[in-house]
């Protein structure tokens, strides 16, 4: 039986290869809307139940909390899964989106994989064995001066809007950058790969981040946000962001 992070190195790849095939070959009714810009497509569904179906035959006495389907079941051991981060992208042929895989062991993320397809990227990390990828060593910005840092934003309709423009307004007053691409997974992959300096979200969801945030933490990146248990019933707020502007960036986002 192949090791657990290979496993999850295969099935991400296999799950970016469904939702590209899915697209190139959408119909009629191949987007629903769940709420105000917020989208599920049939290759939503259609790759968490692959990767449903490949868990439980791999793993049969794991659980799985998906994006789609909900939990399965309750026990230490459990499978975060994001069949698509950034169905909104996604659907209109741009390249940000991601599947997201991580495993979760009494409390403890231990493993997790990135695939995002359109972008070519690999990434994943064992708990206490560090984070690699395809496209090269996974290493952090040195970055120590907020006025060239970066922050990539989240954003959801659980957010308020004035909450969020003040974040930025704060961000700029610090001389730091911002972008947001609507895909908390590609956001976090650009810290990852020494792209950007932060990302902040007010309410995320924990099959959107736990697999980076694990990638992340093997990287030395620092994490702001509750506890792994805490945070898997109704997300919550979470930063991520280099060692070397963190203090700025807990001034800009204020208390979690």
């Amino acid at each position: 039986m192949q090791d657990r992070l290979t496993f999850i190195q295969n099935l991400s790849a296999e799950a970016g290869a469904l939702a590209q095939d899915l697209r190139s070959a959408q119909g009629d009714g191949f987007v629903e809307t769940k709420g105000h810009q917020d989208f599920v497509t049939v290759a939503d569904r259609a790759v968490e139940e692959l990767i449903r179906s490949r868990i439980a035959e791999a793993y049969p006495n794991e659980h799985v909390l998906g994006e789609e389907a909900g939990q399965s079941g309750e026990g230490p051991a459990l499978w975060v899964v994001d069949p698509i981060d950034g169905t909104a992208n996604y659907m209109r042929g741009a390249p940000d989106w991601a599947v997201s895989i991580a495993f979760v062991q009494d409390g403890i993320i231990t493993h997790g994989g990135i695939c995002a397809p359109d972008l070519n990227i690999m990434i994943w990390a064992e708990k206490g064995k560090g984070a690699g990828s395809n496209v090269g060593e996974v290493a952090l910005s040195q970055c120590q001066d907020p006025k060239m840092a970066l922050l990539m934003l989240g954003w959801s309709a659980r957010q308020t809007v004035p909450g969020h423009l003040e974040i930025i307004g704060k961000a700029l007053e610090a001389g730091m950058e911002y972008r947001r691409n609507g895909c908390a997974v590609v956001s976090l992959l650009a810290l990852a790969l020494g792209r950007a300096e932060a990302y902040w979200e007010r309410q995320v969801n924990a099959w959107d981040v736990f697999a980076m945030r694990l990638i992340l933490e093997e990287a030395g990146a620092r994490i702001i946000s509750p506890d792994v248990l805490s945070f898997i019933p109704n997300g919550g707020p979470f930063l991520a962001v280099v060692p070397g502007v963190e203090e700025e960036m807990r001034a800009v986002i204020g208390a979690i």
